[in-house]
């Protein structure tokens, strides 16, 4: 088992991966690439609420959807009711956003208002984690 120094290191590494995936998001969106601009959108907020669970020292569990991990923080006593509609607006991009298939795209699956909706969910996602975990502030 690691010890707790190990997970706020990781803690700390899992947000910089989730803000270098909101730039992602924000270059996407500029770039007219919505659906990808989605799919950093919900990664960004997958790694940040990840980086939030390794500071309370728990171990990540192996899940992308966002509802999953709002459900552990709240198993752990953290009030994420401010983030929670984020999390289920960009939860609906882990499987679309990613797989071929039903969903259709890439392009044309989403547009800029649902890549503009992403990327404002993520963000707001991400300054809430930052408040939450010292180090990041």
């Amino acid at each position: 088992m690691k010890k707790q120094a190990d997970f706020s290191t990781d803690a700390v590494t899992w947000f910089d991966f989730a803000n270098y995936d909101l730039k992602t998001a924000k270059w996407n969106l500029k770039g007219k690439i919505y659906t990808s601009s989605c799919y950093a959108s919900q990664q960004a907020a997958e790694k940040a609420l990840k980086s939030l669970v390794l500071a309370q020292g728990k171990v990540v569990p192996k899940v992308h959807s966002l509802d999953r991990l709002i459900s552990e923080l709240k198993n752990i006593n953290i009030d994420v009711s401010e983030i929670e509609t984020e999390a289920q607006r960009l939860d609906k991009y882990y499987i679309s956003t990613r797989y071929p298939g039903q969903y259709g795209g890439p392009e044309g699956l989403y547009d800029e208002g649902d890549a503009q909706s992403a990327t404002d969910a993520a963000d707001k996602i991400l300054n809430f984690v930052q408040k939450k975990i010292p180090k990041l502030a």
